[in-house]
């Protein structure tokens, strides 16, 4: 049973990446990777009652802020070229 809760999300989460991958592009899809494990933190925060340390939050800030930073930049490349 432990094996096939492993394997399930495994494969499940590597077979969204690649579809991902297909219909979006990979800057795109590597930020929102990038930005898993704070929405991971926000959903056990709501569904499972987990307590988020002030360090956690602040670094889950920094994730967010680096996501939305990278994506103004790679927005503002665009327009340029």
């Amino acid at each position: 049973m432990l094996f096939l809760l492993s394997i399930g999300p495994t494969l499940a989460g590597f077979g969204l990446y690649n579809v991902a991958l297909t219909l979006l592009p990979s800057s795109v899809a590597n930020l929102i990777a990038t930005s898993e494990p704070v929405w991971t933190a926000v959903i056990a925060y709501f569904f499972l009652s987990e307590r988020l340390t002030w360090v956690q939050v602040i670094g889950s800030l920094m994730v967010l802020g680096g996501v939305v930073l990278l994506r103004m930049y790679e927005g503002r490349l665009n327009r340029a070229g």
